[in-house]
């Protein structure tokens, strides 16, 4: 009989061990019904390439600022939908991206590190035309990032991200009088962001 009370603890012990061992490797954050808010900003490198009526093709290249703002909902584990809204700032002036973005985020095991990638596509207006800021947006914006959050403290995390943009459109001057004109214009974005989350 104490054998078998004997045997049977440390049966019970074993399998509690096991259980809370199990239990530090499940996902903890970044689950599915979670909401996360994020609040960043970006410096990099802007390239305008504009191709003008009489197929006369320039280069501008700049320094690119952005502060922008999201919140994601993970649909299921690690995997999130998140609308994203920013201002950016070159040289040429000030424009609006309205974006749609599909992020996951990977798990590791015991670590605080969350690494992850994010694609995403919306709208942007042209910054050379800075009166229509909240007015027009129709550059075509592909967005893509990989990036780490370093969760140091329960549902908040320092984030940072390599990211891409690229915006496609075309711009016409003097619309509506004998001098109007229109150009193409691609820009291509590589920057840094920095940035906090919250998780609700």
């Amino acid at each position: 009989m104490k054998r078998m009370i004997l045997i049977s603890s440390i049966f019970l012990i074993i399998i509690s061990g096991y259980a809370q061992i199990n239990e530090k490797q499940e996902r903890q954050f970044y689950k599915q019904g979670d909401w996360e808010f994020r609040f960043s900003s970006n410096i990099g490198s802007i390239s305008i390439q504009t191709i003008d009526p009489t197929n006369y093709e320039y280069t501008e290249n700049g320094i690119y600022l952005n502060v922008g703002i999201a919140t994601g909902f993970y649909i299921i584990n690690g995997l999130s939908i998140e609308p994203e809204l920013d201002i950016n700032l070159c040289s040429e002036g000030l424009s609006l991206s309205v974006l749609g973005n599909l992020c996951y985020s990977f798990y590791i095991p015991q670590k605080n590190i969350y690494p992850y990638v994010k694609l995403g596509y919306g709208v942007s207006n042209d910054p050379k035309n800075t009166d229509e800021l909240f007015a027009k947006l129709d550059f075509k914006t592909i967005n893509a990032s990989a990036g780490v959050k370093f969760m140091y403290f329960r549902g908040m995390a320092f984030i940072t991200e390599i990211n891409y943009r690229n915006l496609s459109g075309s711009n016409t001057f003097y619309q509506g009088t004998p001098d109007s004109y229109t150009t193409e214009s691609t820009s291509s974005i590589i920057s840094v962001l920095v940035g906090i989350s919250f998780l609700l």
